[in-house]
């Protein structure tokens, strides 16, 4: 392929400048590509090319380009918020021109009206749907859309939303898909109106391949069919000193958190070979100790991994350790991640080598069952291998017992193209919200009209009408939905639960059991909104399933399901119930986490759904006028956020204020906003001279 210089492109000098100083000077065979294909005029495309091949380059030039020459708004749509994070700092590169970034994830009760005034706006694809929701007037001047991970469509979880923003985004502007690889590109392009950019090009090579047991050692049999060995009693340890010892950093995922942790211990054991930057490596360990959002006993766990150069890394682990363990393995001081699949999807954290040591995981709803995992997960995983500048080639191997096993293995993930992307808008729960987020974004429609937008999904057609016939008349049957001569729009109960971006199944469990039940305990509350379809799921074991319902000393509101798979949820959410209990009741972090056998990730996960929930439950239940009820849910939701007793609520509305710093001034005698004010000696004695004279700022300015 001709090589393109970035001088010899149709764009602004100013663009140019930004890209070599970025030592940007020509672009590679994907971008190339993308220009060729008119990225550059405004056309559609659907871009697939494997990770790191510089498809986000691609995205900023079609999007700056469009903004520059055409006007208008750009939104860059991600499916996770660590992605949101990464490319607005990418992006911050073009505020030189005088275009304006911004960002919003979270919160889904807002229009974000403030986002008017930039140009650029990454966001979540969940965002993105709230926002249309809730008719943000600013989203009109939108007309270019990028779509990046669009393979996430294929996600059980998250390819509903990805697909219903799909349709709307190509009915209002330029769309631009970025993706791996996907095996029916043509068909998923064509459906988006876009040409396909399809390549397989990678900066850095990948070699492929299975390491498998020979006789004492281990072999390693590449794509190629070339073999080389490792020596060892563990074929991850064998293959993870191999590439340690020659300067390389390595990616390990295993299929369960236990498993990671374990592993990064038996790996830790033999880095005392390894030369490490020991100086910097303690520093880090230092700042693991010293973070404030975590348990005590995780955080010296892991400093004992981190100082030998390992760590593990999932999603029990709160944000700020998380950051730390990713950006240390950036900077190449960290040598080893042992890491569950979700580091794969999530930001980018290159390695010269990638193991893949398991390729079963647990199957959530079948218990005991274990399933093989798709070809497009191991393509997510293996693409992490090579560091662009730092490596000749990325390594990525998949660990198997057997010479026997290794054969089919190889033929399964070596050899075959991923899974074909298909519609995730089959079952009710996302076809009802889809059909819900479509009239509360677009506004009234008659059968027809909503008809229309059903036949654009990627489901079977005859599927489809099936699933808009029964959608209808349940939306219409539980008063979300109304009909007013031939116009169908959503009721006042409707229309909250969308703003509220709850799935309708949630909304009519909490409205049933409300209406049916008297004023109950804090705990059936929070059992009711843990068991809805939106609640935090949670594992639990045989014996504390019996201490749970021991401890259970009050009527819940909903009754206990017949069905097992049902009644795990069941218990899952009496869990989560007593967890955000113990939580609200001022039980210190170390405490919880130790009794539920819980990680802080989890502990901070569950208090930011139960925040949301208890804020639903209280608007349901006030537009649905159960006066009793409402007042329960409002106080739970001003508790579960900082985790306080009803008597901290008007403490902790200031600014700097958490659950440690509001019991200590409460037991001071310092009980509201006005108290600070009024005793401001008081506060800088019990906070410090620093922080107490900005709370003491902050009081002011709430009750002036």
């Amino acid at each position: 392929m001709e090589t393109i210089t970035v001088d010899k492109l149709p764009l602004d000098e100013k663009i140019i400048l930004i890209l070599k100083k970025r030592g940007i000077r020509t672009l590679n065979p994907p971008q190339a590509e993308a220009i060729k294909k008119g990225l550059l005029e405004g056309k559609r495309l659907l871009v697939t090319s494997p990770t790191a091949s510089g498809k986000t380059l691609i995205a900023e030039l079609g999007m700056v380009n469009y903004l520059l020459s055409k006007g208008g708004k750009a939104i860059y749509i991600t499916p996770l918020r660590a992605l949101t994070n990464e490319k607005y700092n990418t992006f911050k590169d073009w505020e030189s021109l005088g275009l304006k970034i911004g960002m919003s994830s979270g919160d889904y009760d807002t229009d974000d009206s403030w986002l008017e005034n930039y140009d650029i706006i990454v966001t979540t694809y969940e965002k993105l749907d709230s926002l249309w929701r809730h008719k943000a007037k600013w989203l009109n001047d939108v007309s270019y859309f990028v779509l990046d991970e669009f393979h996430y469509l294929n996600d059980p979880e998250r390819g509903p939303t990805v697909e219903s923003v799909a349709i709307r985004a190509k009915r209002k502007g330029v769309v631009l898909g970025l993706s791996a690889t996907i095996s029916n590109g043509n068909e998923i392009a064509k459906w988006l109106n876009a040409e396909l950019v399809a390549t397989n090009w990678r900066p850095v090579p990948l070699k492929e391949g299975i390491i498998y047991p020979e006789k004492k050692d281990f072999i390693i049999v590449y794509k190629d069919n070339s073999t080389r060995k490792v020596y060892g009693d563990d074929p991850i340890i064998a293959y993870t000193i191999d590439i340690v010892s020659k300067g390389g950093q390595v990616l390990v995922f295993r299929s369960s958190r236990k498993l990671a942790e374990s592993t990064a211990r038996k790996i830790a054991q033999y880095m005392n070979f390894i030369k490490l930057e020991d100086k910097k490596l303690l520093d880090i360990g230092r700042e693991i100790k010293e973070v404030d959002d975590a348990g005590t006993n995780e955080k010296e766990d892991l400093y004992n991994l981190i100082i030998k150069g390992v760590s593990y890394h999932h999603a029990g682990l709160s944000k700020k350790l998380r950051d730390i363990i990713e950006s240390s393995f950036r900077e190449r001081i960290l040598k080893v991640i042992v890491a569950t699949p979700t580091l794969a999807a999530g930001v980018n954290l290159p390695a010269r080598a990638v193991i893949i040591g398991d390729i079963y995981r647990y199957n959530r709803k079948v218990v005991g069952y274990m399933d093989l995992i798709p070809v497009m997960d191991y393509k997510q995983m293996s693409g992490r291998a090579g560091r662009p500048g730092f490596d000749e080639n990325g390594e990525a191997v998949i660990v198997v017992r057997s010479k026997r096993e290794a054969q089919k293995v190889f033929e399964r993930y070596l050899m075959s193209d991923v899974e074909p992307i298909e519609s995730k808008l089959g079952s009710e729960s996302a076809f009802y919200s889809f059909l819900i987020s479509i009239i509360a974004s677009e506004g009234e429609k008659t059968e027809r009209e909503l008809l229309e937008y059903v036949k654009e999904t990627l489901l079977p057609k005859e599927l489809a009408k099936k699933y808009f016939k029964s959608g209808l008349n349940w939306l219409l049957d539980h008063d979300i939905f109304i009909k007013i001569e031939d116009k169908i729009k959503l009721s006042r109960f409707g229309s909250r639960i969308s703003d509220l971006y709850i799935n309708p199944f949630t909304a009519v469990t909490i409205r049933e059991a409300l209406e049916k039940s008297e004023k109950s305990c804090e705990i059936a509350y929070l059992h009711l909104l843990a068991y809805t379809p939106d609640g935090p799921t949670i594992s639990v074991s045989k014996s504390e399933e019996e201490a749970l319902i021991d401890e259970l000393n009050c009527e819940l509101l909903v009754d206990e399901p017949e069905d097992e798979y049902e009644f795990s949820n069941y218990i899952s959410a009496l869990k989560v119930a007593f967890i955000v209990y113990d939580w609200i009741n001022e039980i210190d972090e170390d405490t919880i986490l130790g009794k539920y056998g819980i990680g802080s990730g989890d502990l901070r996960a569950i208090i930011d759904t139960m925040d949301w929930l208890t804020y639903s439950g209280f608007h349901v239940a006030s537009v649905l006028e159960l006066k009793d009820h409402k007042e329960v849910l409002e106080e739970l939701h001003m508790r579960v956020k900082d985790g306080i007793k009803p008597e901290l609520i008007e403490l902790v509305k200031v600014p700097g204020i958490g659950r440690a710093r509001a019991r200590l001034l409460y037991q001071h005698d310092i009980k509201r906003p006005e108290d600070i004010v009024m005793n401001p000696e008081k506060v800088k004695r019990l906070l410090g001279p620093n922080l107490g004279e900005k709370i003491v700022r902050e009081a002011a300015r709430i009750i002036a």
